[in-house]
């Protein structure tokens, strides 16, 4: 089945690297037609903790990814990686694949509705004698970008829901669960700039997940801002986690991190 599966989602980036490198020319020849829209990053962290659990162990990672937006029509495709820097967290070096869908309703009105879907794959390499399960997850999200307005930004809302379960279901039982995480972000202007520092929040409930309680897991604070450096865009972010369940995490987490991106 992960067979499988890789040579499915390999046939799938296959394509789309060929599709990448023709939509230049497409979009010379048809200005006005939608465009296949592709976004590279590259980010640093000082610790990945994925859904509140530390998986390098305090050590750092680089994260690279790329992103293909499907002609504005509100599907993506994403395959994104993570590798840590140092030894002995080789069995957690990752790689994602997502297909993902996105929407909004209402639009112009103060209770617009932002929607959307998503599938991901976790690929995770046999090292040793170790293994970690390959995973599937999908979830969904909801966010009102328009309802609370703020000065003049909005405070918006969000809150995701997921299901994650083993590619084999032979290995890695505990690995089923449910994962709801309810957040709020604002986008903050430095006054007497066009500077905006982005404000984040959120709780998260554990709903079994990796055999964890079934309890309120942790929350999370994060700061972030964006400059732009010609077509490259730099991302700093600094993020601290207060840990509310030991089965997940018993202890509180700082940490920060660079995104670089470039989109063509």
């Amino acid at each position: 089945m992960r067979s499988n599966g890789r040579k499915w989602m390999g046939g799938i980036m296959g394509f789309l690297m060929v599709m990448t490198s023709m939509n230049a020319s497409w979009s010379q020849e048809t200005e006005e037609s939608p465009s296949l829209g592709v976004t590279a990053d590259m980010t640093l962290v000082t610790k990945y903790l994925w859904y509140g659990y530390d998986l390098f162990d305090d050590h750092g990672a680089y994260q690279p990814s790329i992103n293909w937006d499907i002609f504005d029509t509100g599907f993506s495709v994403n395959i994104w990686g993570s590798f840590p820097f140092g030894s002995g967290n080789e069995v957690f070096k990752e790689l994602d694949y997502s297909v993902a869908y996105g929407t909004t309703l209402f639009e112009e009105e103060s209770y617009a509705v932002d929607l959307g879907i998503k599938y991901i794959y976790y690929d995770f390499p046999r090292v040793g004698s170790r293994f970690v399960p390959d995973s599937h997850e999908v979830g969904v999200s909801v966010a009102l970008p328009n309802l609370f307005k703020i000065g003049d930004n909005v405070l918006v809302p969000s809150y995701y829901s997921a299901k994650l379960w083993p590619a084999d279901s032979g290995l890695g039982f505990d690995v089923v669960g449910g994962y709801h995480a309810l957040g709020l972000g604002y986008d903050l202007t430095i006054p007497g700039t066009e500077q905006v520092l982005s404000l984040s929040a959120d709780v998260n409930y554990n709903d079994g997940l990796f055999g964890a309680d079934h309890d309120w897991s942790h929350a999370t604070l994060g700061l972030s801002t964006n400059f732009k450096v010609g077509p490259v865009s730099l991302t700093p972010f600094l993020s601290y986690q207060i840990s509310m369940d030991d089965s997940v995490n018993p202890d509180d987490e700082f940490w920060g991190g660079l995104s670089v991106s470039m989109s063509f």
